[in-house]
């Protein structure tokens, strides 16, 4: 009885740390877009510095991911996963006092969240193994939900409380965090678990030498690049047609919150399809009409509402699929850890283009119609390589 007892215990606590794994994996940086403003006149940052608020933890993701595979091989997935939680508890602690603070806590981060997105998957694949679209549903709802509340709240909350007080509150989400990870690693089956390794990390090498790995890799990074530029300068966009800052954070909000049944529905049916390609052309679909919408100047909120709506669809629905493929297309968690770990560092590496790019281009154009039509474009790219994807059934079969 006290075993089972125990299991159950284990079970419950790893779902929760899952859930809660999944609402640190945006927060820290959905929350800055739309006070960008109430940065920029505190520390006196030039406007073309702003869009680096997003590209700077996009640079760190594509940096650390190929290294995670070898810390949580070496160190475990738990205690690899509490590092990344410490620094990113600290990091959003202490960016807000100063320039120098704001720099070296974005760093923090962006580099604890590059660990977070890379294991999150490998965590559903190791204590999961046949319930791998449930439970990325688990953390990609969390991620959605928080993701949105954070987006949606932060202008309004820092009308009253300030800019760096609602920043800093965000660390009460890694506290909890820690709290169920130092529970969790009490279990002798649970850190087990954590530090078994089904392949030789010499032959986990050659998947920068597979097709499919770079098809999935080009996808995830695609999508990056559409989400985190839309995320930055939504917002901006909205301001320039005639829509308040405060509607304009809301609608944000609105476009990651509407993005809460995909979050569910996605993984779930990605995993019981055999293949994924009426999922990628319903992608394709939505990006098309969200970002056509775009390219009308108006000032209605109804139809701001709807072109949110359409993104959130788009941008959450092509995150999930990205991140089940990964757990998918592979056969085992060390194959599911390498795979993500790859597409994560070439794509948030091309992610991190967008921003900036987007902000050039309408600094030197004076509009965002070109950056809308680059987004378009890219929207086609992505989707043939995910049609390429659908072609093989693993990446190493």
């Amino acid at each position: 009885m006290k075993k089972l007892e125990k299991k159950v215990l284990i079970q419950s606590l790893t779902l929760l740390l899952i859930i809660l794994i999944g609402a640190n994996l945006r927060t820290p940086l959905t929350a800055v877009p739309p006070i960008l403003n109430n940065i920029s006149s505190s520390f006196n940052l030039p406007t073309w510095f702003l869009g680096s608020m997003t590209t700077i933890p996009l640079l760190c993701f594509a940096i650390i991911s190929p290294f995670v595979s070898q810390l949580s091989r070496k160190f475990g997935i738990l205690t690899t996963i509490t590092i990344a939680i410490i620094g990113l508890l600290i990091g959003s602690l202490f960016r807000v006092y100063s320039f120098p603070t704001l720099l070296v806590g974005t760093l923090l981060i962006g580099s604890s969240i590059a660990i977070l997105n890379v294991l999150s998957p490998v965590l559903v694949a190791k204590f999961y193994p046949h319930k791998i679209g449930l439970m990325t549903s688990a953390y990609t709802f969390s991620m959605t939900i928080f993701s949105a509340l954070s987006a949606g709240f932060s202008a309004p909350l820092s009308a009253r409380i300030g800019w760096k007080s609602t920043l800093q509150w965000l660390v009460v989400i890694p506290v909890i965090t820690l709290l169920v990870l130092f529970w969790q690693r009490d279990s002798k089956k649970a850190n087990h678990l954590s530090n078994k390794s089904f392949v030789p990390a010499e032959q986990l090498k050659s998947i920068w030498h597979q097709p499919l790995a770079w098809y999935l890799t080009f996808y995830m990074g695609l999508q990056s690049f559409l989400f985190y530029t839309i995320l930055t300068w939504l917002p901006s966009i909205f301001v320039v047609h005639g829509i308040s800052q405060n509607q304009s954070s809301f609608l944000l909000g609105l476009m990651q919150l509407s993005s809460l049944p995909v979050a569910y529905l996605i993984p779930n049916l990605a995993s019981h399809l055999k293949k994924q390609t009426f999922l990628i052309w319903m992608i394709f679909c939505l990006f098309i009409f969200g970002f056509s919408g775009l390219l009308f100047k108006t000032s209605s909120l109804f139809f701001a509402a709807i072109i949110c709506i359409l993104l959130g669809f788009a941008t959450n629905s092509a995150f999930c699929l990205s991140m089940v493929l990964f757990s998918l297309k592979t056969n085992n968690p060390d194959e599911t850890s390498a795979m993500s770990g790859m597409a994560q560092s070439i794509g948030y590496l091309v992610a991190s283009i967008g921003p900036v790019l987007s902000g050039i281009m309408h600094s030197l154009t004076n509009s965002w119609n070109l950056v809308i039509l680059m987004l378009l474009a890219l929207v086609i790219i992505q989707t043939i390589f995910g049609l390429m994807i659908d072609k093989k059934k693993t990446v190493f079969g």
